[in-house]
């Protein structure tokens, strides 16, 4: 009998789940597999993901992005709240602006799970109630955005009223040519995306759709996140992705092929792998930078040009991404 459950918020449901085949590998991926430490960026995982980590050929990569260990809780030098300087870049409670002539939309605190190593797990997210407003009166006054993105949270995280209304609140501004999504809902909530599609497929007449999907493993991809990206595809969108390296779960030139390949396979372009971002909890993701371009190096003899990613890191205060 399938399991009504879509999320799981709590670690022992979620390793019931999983099931005592997987027990060796847990225990070898985190010293923490029973308890949840950081109340400030609780455990969350979907029955999706979790679905991909019983079918994974590599289950302790996939686990080791969703599982809470100790290590969050070392606290490292250098390491900070806020590594990319987004809450000096704020200009409302949901709108950042960094770069010249377009603005990201932190459009909701929801996503599809919370990925241990993420950059803004300590942010003070908080789900503004007018945010299509806010985000109207804005642009009223900023006639020279050309671009806007959405992000979060997960912006496909939001309801098909509430997300309307935000893209109803940008479509105004004829300034606004480029719409440009960031989710990692395709590989977490594949159902929550097609709640989207009515309103997706018309979303290329009116401007140039991009959607960036932030997929780091190539087990993270499969059947539903093919059909996913083949409707966007079909409708007109472009389809990027974006990877953190990550320290046990990317960091080798076999696993970055893979999921260049087969992101390529379901008709998505690998864009940028981006360097780890220095929030406090993540340091035990890090690889190091000579590593990094070691990384590249490799995996630019294996696969085509187009195909190997941007090595970059995003420094805050700087007015673009910063190649390694």
């Amino acid at each position: 009998m399938e399991s009504p459950v879509t999320v799981f918020t709590q670690i022992p449901d979620f390793l019931d789940y999983l099931g005592s085949d997987l027990a060796t590998v847990i225990a070898k991926t985190t010293a923490l597999a029973d308890l949840d430490l950081n109340p400030k960026f609780p455990f969350l995982c979907s029955r999706h993901y979790a679905d991909l980590i019983k079918k994974a050929s590599d289950p302790a990569a996939l686990l080791r992005e969703i599982l809470p260990t100790k290590d969050e809780l070392k606290k490292v030098e250098g390491f900070v709240d806020d590594p990319v300087g987004d809450l000096p870049a704020g200009k409302s409670d949901c709108v950042i602006q960094k770069y010249d002539q377009r603005a990201l939309i932190v459009s909701t605190a929801t996503c599809g799970a919370r990925c241990r190593f993420c950059f803004r797990k300590n942010y003070p997210f908080q789900n503004t109630p007018d945010v299509a407003r806010q985000v109207s009166h804005w642009l009223d006054t900023h006639t020279d955005v050309w671009e806007v993105i959405l992000s979060g949270g997960d912006p496909l995280t939001l309801g098909p009223g509430a997300f309307r209304e935000l893209i109803e609140a940008i479509a105004m501004h004829p300034s606004v040519t480029t719409l440009r999504i960031h989710t990692r809902l395709p590989v977490m909530r594949p159902d929550l995306v097609m709640q989207h599609f009515e309103l997706l497929r018309e979303l290329p007449a009116r401007f140039s759709c991009v959607l960036v999907s932030h997929v780091d493993h190539a087990d993270e991809l499969d059947e539903e996140s093919a059909t996913v990206f083949a409707q966007l595809r079909f409708s007109g969108w472009t389809l990027l992705n974006q990877s953190v390296l990550l320290r046990g779960i990317s960091d080798e030139a076999i696993k970055l092929t893979a999921l260049c390949r087969k992101l390529f396979e379901q008709g998505v372009l690998p864009y940028y792998l981006h360097q780890l971002d220095h929030a406090n909890g993540v340091a035990h993701f890090e690889v190091a930078d000579d590593e990094a371009r070691e990384l590249i190096a490799e995996i630019r003899t294996k696969l085509p040009g187009y195909l190997v990613p941007k090595l970059v890191r995003e420094i805050a205060g700087e007015k673009s991404k910063t190649p390694i």
